[in-house]
């Protein structure tokens, strides 16, 4: 067996990890539907499923793989989340020009070369198109995938699908201006999404981490943290903490710990 197979004990655990992740509103679609438990398969993940997975997922989902397998597929998931990320700086985007072939020789060292074709060779100008063009965000073609399903939706005349379209976009458009003309309040039939529901915290505590607005999610269940989930939750919250911005980057800059 390959040394970059996993088995299907290992397959049927990462299954059951996806199957219950939950991810945070508008982050990603519901990736629990496109798991089969059963048939230990993943199937039905749309474009961005695909693209949240690579830049999040893997490095979790295939820990279990050796480490000389893994760290070349962190290396390209980070990749591709610092190519993506809102703010790209000059010093980044050379690195990131210089380190992507070194990533690719190594998957190459690991995965067969039926696995290589013009997608994967693709990923080495990436990060020159960044330069070029700007932040990913303002290129990608998400937007107009979500508007294509809107409009395919809002078709209720098969037979003339083009004018059903555009009739259904001139509505939606001349309801969204005139709007403008009423006063502000929400007439909506059904519920409104979670975070708009949600009411001002009243936790009166002295961190901005913990005066965040949230909502419950499922069932109630208790769960004992192990000292290394304790520490690595400690350490989130003192790297995200804004009022210790200012001691981590001091202690940053005297370069005795590295993040």
């Amino acid at each position: 067996m390959a040394n970059f197979t996993i088995s299907k004990d290992e397959a049927r655990i990462i299954c059951q990890w996806i199957k219950e992740l939950t991810m945070p509103n508008g982050y990603s679609s519901n990736l629990a539907r496109c798991v089969n438990i059963d048939k230990v398969s993943i199937q039905g993940l749309k474009s961005h499923d695909c693209h949240v997975f690579m830049e999040t997922l893997i490095p979790v989902a295939f820990s279990c793989l050796p480490i000389h397998v893994l760290n070349p597929l962190i290396e390209i998931s980070h990749f591709f989340k610092d190519l993506c990320a809102t703010t790209l700086k000059a010093d980044s985007l050379r690195k990131m020009e210089e380190n992507i072939p070194i990533i690719l020789c190594k998957l190459e060292r690991i995965f067969p070369p039926a696995f290589f074709d013009s997608m994967e060779h693709l990923s080495i100008h990436l990060a020159y198109e960044a330069w070029l063009g700007g932040l990913v965000q303002y290129r990608w073609m998400y937007p107009f995938e979500r508007f294509m399903g809107q409009s395919k939706r809002s078709v209720k005349n098969k037979a003339r699908v083009e004018g059903s379209t555009c009739a259904a976009f001139l509505h939606r458009e001349t309801t969204y201006f005139c709007s403008h003309y009423f006063k502000n309040f929400m007439l909506l039939p059904n519920n409104v999404r979670n975070e708009i529901q949600c009411q001002t915290s009243t936790c009166q505590s002295t961190l901005s981490m913990f005066r965040q607005v949230d909502r419950p999610a499922g069932k109630e269940f208790t769960y004992w943290l192990t000292d290394a989930e304790f520490n690595s939750a400690h350490i989130h919250v003192l790297i995200n903490c804004i009022e210790v911005k200012v001691y981590l980057e001091y202690v940053l800059n005297l370069n005795l710990v590295s993040i």
